[in-house]
Parts: C-alpha cells; sequence; structure tokens
C-alpha cells in the first residue's frame, strides 16, 4: 500500500510539474491540432509563387549539400545546419543584405524535417531578415509542383 502511494505522489508530481512548465513556456504549442492550420511561420506553395511573381522571394535550402547539389529551386541558396551556418552565408552575404526585403522562403526534405526551422531561426535571429518562411510540404511540395525534379 505504501509503495503504491509513493507511486501516486511521484505521478502527480511530475503531472503538475510537466503542466507548469507547458503553460509558462513562451513558445508552448497548442494542445490540440487543427488539420491544415498552419503555424504562423509556415506558408503553402501556391502563396510563395504568388510572392514570386509579385515581388519575388529567396529561396533557402536547408538540405545536406549532397542533396543540394543533386537538385534545388532554381537561385536557392544552400544554408543548413549539418554544416557551418555561418561559413556558408559568408560568401552569399551581399546578395541575402541585397534581398532582405523579400520573403525568405526556407525548404527542407520533409514536411516535419526540423532543419528549415533552425535555418530559419538563424536567419532571424542572428542574420535580422524579417520575413523568413517556412515551406509547408517541404521537397514534396516542390516536387509535386515541378519546382525540382
Amino acid at each position: 500500500m505504501r509503495l503504491s502511494l509513493q507511486i501516486l505522489v511521484i505521478i502527480i508530481i511530475v503531472a503538475v510539474s510537466g503542466l507548469g512548465i507547458y503553460f509558462w513556456h513562451p513558445d508552448r504549442p497548442p494542445l490540440y491540432l487543427v488539420a491544415g492550420q498552419l503555424r504562423n511561420d509556415e506558408v503553402q506553395l501556391e502563396q510563395v509563387l504568388k510572392w514570386a511573381n509579385d515581388k519575388g522571394v529567396v529561396w533557402i535550402d536547408a538540405r545536406s549539400r549532397e542533396d543540394y547539389e543533386i537538385d534545388h529551386v532554381e537561385g536557392a541558396f544552400l544554408l543548413n545546419e549539418m554544416e557551418d551556418f555561418y561559413q556558408l552565408l559568408e560568401p552569399i552575404w551581399s546578395e541575402v543584405q541585397n534581398k532582405a526585403d523579400l520573403p525568405f522562403i526556407v525548404y527542407c526534405s520533409s514536411e516535419s524535417c526540423l532543419a528549415s526551422r533552425k535555418v530559419a531561426d538563424k536567419l532571424r535571429d542572428t542574420v535580422g531578415v524579417a520575413e523568413v518562411y517556412i515551406l509547408e510540404g517541404g521537397l514534396k511540395s516542390l516536387i509535386s509542383s515541378g519546382l525540382i525534379e
């Protein structure tokens, strides 16, 4: 009886602390997910293509160098977390600065790829690009649209 009471107390403590951390965390995800709902920093390909036709966009490929060299969106820059981000940024720095007023669209190899989110955060936080979006669907949506074969 005493052991089961101790286990129950531990479970309650863990549950309360987990909920507390969740509610006070500034970047907490919603408790529920709605199908088709995008995060604030995500964008669908249809919207990106409209921007590309109107004012232009800057494509950022967050995949590995090997995947990038096989195929990528025309004009896309390679920036990833597998290599030194700043070393990749250095040769394209002036181009990135000249295009900083355009939306930056970051994509990686899958819908749930975290590489694009990390690269987007670095572009926002350290480079100072205001409009950085993650492409919903990643590589799959680019292939289905014919932007990557």
